[in-house]
């Protein structure tokens, strides 16, 4: 029996390291939503001592399932998808489903996913 293939959970951060075509779920933060090419600029400071890493994600394919207040700046959004290479600088997914994370304990969260990471 098949299904669809799972998805990798990852911070932000981890997602440069991941290869094109691999299938993520992660948490971001909405820094900025560029509305001429539906994309999301994602943004999430872990670790605090590094500066936060940018992700561009497609929301095309998503528009009509997102919620308006799930655009805003500040929003903490789930994003599964998939990474991509562009010849642009920076980091790419193009995502499959976009959620409201509601009221997230981000540092539980940070944990969870190093815990995850550790665990192999």
């Amino acid at each position: 029996m098949s299904g669809p293939i799972a998805s990798n959970l990852v911070l932000l951060a981890d997602l440069e390291d991941c290869k094109p075509g691999t299938k993520v779920r992660f948490l971001g933060c909405v820094h900025e939503y560029i509305v001429k090419t539906a994309t999301l600029r994602l943004k999430h400071n872990h670790p605090a001592s590094t500066p936060p890493t940018i992700a561009n994600v497609d929301v095309e394919h998503n528009l009509e399932r997102i919620k308006r207040h799930e655009l805003d700046v500040g929003a903490w959004i789930n994003v599964i998808g998939y990474v991509e290479r562009r010849k642009d600088k920076g980091i790419f997914v193009q995502a499959v489903a976009v959620w409201d994370a509601g009221n997230i304990d981000l540092i539980a969260y940070e944990n969870a996913v190093a815990k995850r990471k550790e665990a192999g």
